[in-house]
């Protein structure tokens, strides 16, 4: 069911610039800190977009959730958004991109102000932090179950 479920959402659309959802292809999947009290899973839609779910878990119950999705925006930026549980929307600019890495960013926001995912040959990790790196959370991604 869940492979079905993930093939229904690769397609993805070019858009005119020539970058697409694929290009953050190797994001799709799900991932996980070291202590599993925090997990995501991301999947690739049709529209120039990734789709996601966080979850944490305290004392073996939900904590907390949020919807998550990178879009591109109308003048080829692209955007992070995380819908988190009781609270207001926070949007995060991509700051950085390239083949191996993203960077998205909001001075503004109280945590996290930073979200970077980075491919170093096979590992994929991710790091949410205050700008600079400063009270980081590490991911990694892990085959989904």
């Amino acid at each position: 069911m869940k492979r079905w479920l993930i093939l229904l959402f690769l397609p993805a659309m070019v858009s005119a610039d020539g970058s697409s959802s694929r290009d953050f292809a190797w994001l799709e999947g799900c991932w996980v800190t070291a202590d599993n009290r925090a997990q995501e899973v991301w999947v690739i839609d049709d529209k120039r977009s990734l789709v996601g779910f966080a979850v944490s878990i305290k004392d073996s119950k939900l904590g907390s959730y949020e919807l998550l999705s990178i879009k591109q925006a109308e003048d080829g930026s692209w955007i992070y958004t995380a819908h988190p549980s009781g609270q207001k929307p926070a949007s995060f600019q991509a700051e950085e991109m390239a083949k191996n890495s993203v960077v998205f960013a909001n001075p503004d926001h109280d945590f996290p102000q930073e979200i970077r995912y980075l491919r170093e040959g096979k590992r994929l990790s991710a790091t949410i932090s205050m700008l600079g790196g400063v009270d980081a959370v590490s991911f990694e991604k892990v085959a989904c179950e």
